[in-house]
């Protein structure tokens, strides 16, 4: 069944997303067009929502002075999920993960997934592949009866094949290589953590994907943080090029690219990259990462941060998000108040440590004080105290301070419901 049929069947407006993104792709090259629909996009939001309103304070005559916002803000401003005066017909309501901390509920209007479901068509278009083609979905099964049964059959309507990434044993992997060896799969989407540790099995096997899977074009990762060198292992292995799709569940698709590169979807989307005192940064330069979807009627995300670091570069006139560094909560925060990356950090940590210690499959570091770090690890036996004693070093190492370290081996860590796995978490 055509993906955009059987959407069109649930009430979204495809044909008229189609007719409108063909617009919105030539005019937003303009820089009149951009500046004209934020504009239009805060005016709808300040006029329909009370509380919204309320939390703003007068008209604002510059862009600057609209105030930054977040999830915290519209929960304690109580600021409405849709607006109190000409709201659209039918809204669609969600809540985030929660892998960062408390669920945030919001809404989009109907016309507003379908563009984006719209953009990624374009995307999509535009790498080789398309909603049609049949998709391995490494993104894990929720537990109740009720979603399990639901996303079944989402899935098996949208040409999809879902595979369980909780359970990373070699036994699934060698369930997923033979289902690749009996299906027709056309593109992989899903979770980097996942994708990356198949390629890494498949690695050890000496097996390369596209042997398996002739009709493979692309892998598209999502939602995690993916290290070009992790990158450019899976390309080798599966013998594809890997694409990156960023975004925020409750904003929409913020870019879309190769080699940590994002094309901005300056379509649906006005991208900022702030400091810490809400100002532009200069291109090149890493800052918060602010959005406003140019065409939502729901929940007013306007000056939305989400909680990303990164920068805008240009290359012939196109504007790309670059140097993505993932989620502030993302971050190590030192004693000397620095701050460092730590999902990064701690992926050459361990790329170094394994050198010496190949045993160790997975790890999950914790920061519990500027100066404490619980560094839990998946190996096939106890590490020696020399080896024990190696990451340690590595990890001070790295954080440039004299912090103290807890190694801890475990069974399994922890993921959300869906699979969605963090490589190293704040928790203070």
């Amino acid at each position: 069944m055509d993906f955009f049929t059987l959407l069109g069947w649930t009430g979204f407006p495809v044909k008229e997303a189609a007719q409108k993104f063909k617009t919105f792709k030539q005019a937003s090259q303009s820089p009149e067009w951009m500046e004209r629909q934020k504009w239009e996009a805060f005016s709808f939001h300040y006029q329909g929502n009370t509380n919204y309103r309320k939390f703003i304070g007068d008209y604002p005559s510059t862009w600057n002075e609209i105030p930054v916002i977040n999830k915290n803000t519209i929960r304690e401003h109580a600021i409405g999920r849709v607006p109190d005066l000409n709201a659209y017909p039918k809204y669609y309501h969600r809540q985030t993960s929660g892998s960062t901390g408390k669920p945030f509920d919001y809404a989009i209007d109907y016309l507003s997934h379908a563009l984006t479901w719209r953009l990624l068509e374009d995307r999509y278009h535009s790498a080789g592949v398309t909603f049609n083609d049949l998709q391995a979905r490494f993104f894990g099964t929720p537990y109740s009866l009720v979603s399990k049964v639901t996303e079944r059959l989402k899935d098996r309507l949208t040409h999809r094949i879902r595979f369980n990434t909780v359970d990373l044993s070699d036994d699934n992997m060698e369930r997923w290589l033979s289902a690749f060896g009996k299906k027709p799969f056309v593109y992989i989407y899903g979770y980097a953590y996942p994708i990356v540790t198949f390629a890494k099995f498949l690695t050890q096997r000496g097996i390369s994907l596209k042997t398996v899977a002739p009709r493979l074009k692309l892998c598209i990762v999502t939602s995690e943080m993916c290290s070009p060198e992790e990158q450019q292992m899976v390309e080798e292995v599966f013998g594809v090029p890997v694409y990156n799709e960023y975004g925020a569940s409750e904003a929409g698709i913020v870019g879309f690219g190769r080699n940590n590169r994002w094309e901005l979807s300056r379509e649906l989307m006005l991208t900022e990259v702030l400091d810490d005192d809400n100002q532009p940064c200069a291109n090149g330069v890493v800052g918060k990462v602010v959005l406003t979807p140019l065409f939502n009627m729901g929940t007013p995300l306007i000056r939305y941060e989400i909680g990303d670091m990164a920068a805008i570069d240009e290359a012939d006139g196109v504007p790309y998000l670059t140097r993505l560094q993932g989620r502030i909560e993302e971050m190590a925060i030192l004693e000397s108040g620095k701050k460092v990356a730590g999902d990064t950090l701690f992926l050459y940590v361990f790329k170094e440590f394994t050198k010496h210690c190949s045993e160790v499959s997975e790890y999950k570091v914790i920061q519990t004080a500027p100066d404490r770090f619980v560094v839990n690890v998946v190996a096939t036996r106890e590490l020696t105290e020399e080896e024990v004693g190696r990451l340690k070093k590595l990890c001070v190492q790295a954080l440039e301070t004299s912090a103290k370290i807890e190694v801890v081996r475990k069974e399994v860590l922890d993921r959300t419901l869906m699979g969605k796995f963090k490589r190293f978490e704040r928790q203070f």
